[in-house]
């Protein structure tokens, strides 16, 4: 658990998570898209990854 806390902290460390969260969302997402009865599954993923993504384009601006 120290190494994840001390992986985090760090800038690229935590660029690096929300990265992960972001392709696994849209991993998962084009996985179920295609079956029936997921359709809210696929729209919490979709919020989940625009969260992701926006969160990180914002982590970037505040390092830039």
């Amino acid at each position: 658990m120290d190494a994840f806390t001390r992986f985090s902290n760090q800038t690229q460390g935590r660029d690096r998570l929300f990265r992960a969260t972001q392709y696994t969302c849209m991993l998962l997402r084009y996985l179920l898209e295609p079956k029936a009865g997921k359709e809210k599954v696929v729209m919490k993923l979709k919020k989940l990854e625009s969260s992701v993504s926006t969160g990180r384009k914002y982590k970037i601006d505040l390092c830039l």
